[in-house]
């Protein structure tokens, strides 16, 4: 009885002194590492036909583009998120398609949000017009398409994530 008592009691401590070094552990890398931006991407599973589907070149896209902008960000990109937890910094975007208004361009449009900490902002509906060179490849329409509203989405996040404090006041 005794001895059980004793295992018991030992376990116990073990387990507990392994929660503790562990929950430090996820502290310091917690606090040295960037806040991270997750992009999440809210489409319907059909689409055009081609080598990649839309997410793909969504993701590709837009992970180059805020890439490029150097900002002290890790960038996430998931699918769907329904039923995902919210995360700190939340990009939404509601992809509405890419189609032809006229015969010779594509137009892109999604409804996109940020939420930064719990504050959202809607940016409403992003719209981008590409005109293609007749004898450009399907992939590289798409990509070049994306890009352009990755482009101004990046543009209409950066004052809320990075804001100026040299701005001069009305």
């Amino acid at each position: 009885m005794k001895t059980c008592l004793a295992l018991g009691t030992l376990s116990f401590f073990l387990v507990l002194a392994a929660g503790v070094t562990g929950r430090a552990q996820t502290a310091a890398t917690a606090a040295g590492a960037p806040p991270e931006l997750t992009i999440v991407v809210v489409d319907a599973l059909g689409g055009i036909a081609s080598e990649r589907n839309t997410y793909d070149h969504m993701a590709q896209a837009f992970t180059e583009v805020l890439e490029a902008k150097k900002w002290p960000l890790k960038i996430n990109v998931e699918r769907f998120g329904a039923n995902a937890p919210a995360h700190e910094i939340e990009m939404r975007i509601y992809f509405q398609g890419i189609r032809k208004e006229t015969p010779v361009d594509l137009t892109f449009r999604a409804w996109v949000t940020l939420s930064d900490h719990g504050v959202k902002s809607d940016f409403g509906v992003i719209r981008y017009s590409y005109y293609p060179r007749p004898t450009e490849m399907v992939d590289d329409r798409l990509d070049h398409v994306v890009r352009g509203a990755a482009m101004i989405v990046a543009a209409k996040i950066e004052p809320i994530l990075f804001p100026k404090s040299d701005r001069p006041k009305p």
